[in-house]
């Protein structure tokens, strides 16, 4: 999962960086515009889906430990009756 999460990032931030050059390269202002919007776009598309996926690994590791906890407690409470 988390490298997903660093592969998604990793392109995001490319074409971030990929935009914002060809911006420089364009002649026309409305094109550097249209350039300069997806730049400031994909990095904050690559950071939301990075914090998105961070979360969801967080709260999936919460979630199995306390599942792991509530096994350990059955199988010590099935072990103490029988």
């Amino acid at each position: 999962m988390e490298s997903i999460t660093v592969i998604v990032l990793g392109i995001c931030i490319f074409l971030s960086f990929y935009f914002a050059f060809l911006s420089f390269q364009a002649a026309d202002d409305a094109l550097k515009k249209q350039l300069v919007t997806l730049a400031a776009s994909s990095i904050i598309t690559g950071v939301v889906i990075f914090a998105c996926l961070t979360i969801y690994s967080g709260i999936k590791k919460a979630f199995s430990s306390i599942e792991e906890r509530l096994r350990s407690s059955e199988e010590s409470a099935d072990y103490d009756e029988g």
